[in-house]
């Protein structure tokens, strides 16, 4: 094939076919069946092309140049046939007819490189409509199986966002990726048995769905809305915190796909629903530590009061400075893993305290990341000579 541009004469086409530059209504019978006839036999010429040419290529990184240099060419193209189509008078059957084989002859072109080449596709690559085939994946088929109606709420959640990409496309560009995601979810809903055999916090669909890293804010808002109406407490806070504790273990416990996400705009879902755990069981032990606080002044002082200004959480001998330094090489060295440096900080920050400051923000841990000072590197790093010695002696 070389490294010749194989969608030439379509382009001129779609460049000539331009209602801008001509009358549509100009264009005569013969020209349009002239058009018409090219694109077909430019179809069959294209498709054979594109069987053949992987044989041409020695390197595989040519192989995927090629194919996704010509896949967004032939996008760009049919969005500007599209529109063109839809500038056109009724009148126009002739520019009608030849334009839409040109579009036809495209679509067709590039459905065949998306499929015969899908390992080599740039997954986020925007595709038109017409090059997959969502209608595969379509959940509305699987609306009325077993799992789907054991959670109608979800159920249309997860739907919608099906048709915000597919049908009413509100979800931003098609790709590769997104298509993936929901063959994926599709054949886990089409796979599974019986959902009344789950049991536990979690039904099968929103198993399937935290599997796949369903990072929508609906489905956010949907998990903490549900959390609160699991516990069936109110009032007693160590109870809710308690209950809060198991709920984000059972959660945490559902494996996770990898490289996986509804939208990489959004944080992992299981970073958000982490942080809401965080947050909500720090304000009922806190809500809790008050009441107690309220009954001890009401109560008559016997003795000395002792108040312990880091009960619920980790007292570190450190300065912040030297915590951010040892959760950075930690996380460098692969000892301990999230999806980013800032992730680790926001997870153990409401745990940590330190002599002097009872309370942690991970901005505090993630800024002092930034600038080491080596007086804290050779102070952390005899903290670690000392862990050392400690560790032989175990």
């Amino acid at each position: 094939m070389g490294h010749e541009y194989a969608l030439e004469w379509l382009d001129q086409m779609v460049n000539e076919l331009d209602p801008r530059k001509i009358n549509p209504e100009n264009l005569d019978n013969d020209r349009s069946t002239a058009i018409m006839d090219k694109a077909a036999k430019e179809e069959k010429r294209l498709i054979l092309l594109f069987k053949q040419f992987v044989f041409q290529e020695r390197k595989n990184r040519q192989i995927k140049n090629l194919v996704n240099h010509h896949l967004s060419a032939a996008a760009g193209l049919m969005e500007t046939a599209s529109n063109y189509l839809n500038q056109i008078p009724t009148s126009a059957d002739n520019f009608r007819l030849a334009l839409g084989s040109i579009l036809s002859c495209l679509n067709e072109v590039s459905a065949f490189i998306v499929k015969r080449y899908t390992n080599l596709v740039d997954r986020d690559m925007s595709l038109n409509k017409a090059c997959i085939n969502p209608h595969a994946h379509d959940l509305h088929k699987l609306r009325n199986s077993d799992i789907m109606q054991s959670n109608p709420e979800l159920s249309e959640l997860v739907i919608g966002a099906f048709d915000d990409v597919f049908l009413d496309e509100r979800g931003g560009e098609i790709t590769l990726r997104k298509l993936e995601y929901w063959a994926s979810v599709n054949q886990a809903i089409t796979s599974s048995g019986d959902s009344k055999k789950m049991t536990g916090a979690f039904d099968r669909l929103e198993v399937i769905m935290i599997e796949r890293n369903f990072n929508s804010p609906l489905f956010i808002k949907y998990l903490t809305s549900k959390f609160p109406d699991a516990l069936k407490v109110s009032g007693n806070h160590p109870q809710v915190s308690q209950s809060l504790t198991y709920l984000q273990k059972t959660f945490n416990q559902i494996p996770v796909m990898k490289n996986i996400a509804f939208d990489n705009h959004f944080d992992d879902l299981s970073l958000t629903i982490n942080t809401w755990f965080i947050q909500e069981i720090d304000f009922q032990l806190k809500a809790s530590n008050a009441t107690l606080s309220e009954l001890g002044e009401k109560a008559p002082k016997t003795g000395k009061r002792y108040e312990r200004k880091t009960s619920d959480k980790v007292l570190c001998n450190l300065t912040v400075d030297q915590l951010s330094l040892f959760f950075k090489a930690a996380d460098l060295s692969n000892i301990i893993s999230a999806r980013s440096l800032s992730a680790i900080f926001q997870s153990v920050a409401p745990h940590l305290s330190t002599p002097h400051r009872s309370d942690i923000s991970h901005s505090s841990l993630r800024v002092k990341s930034y600038s080491a000072e080596e007086r804290d590197k050779q102070l952390l790093l005899d903290v670690i000579d000392r862990l050392v010695e400690q560790i032989k002696e175990l």
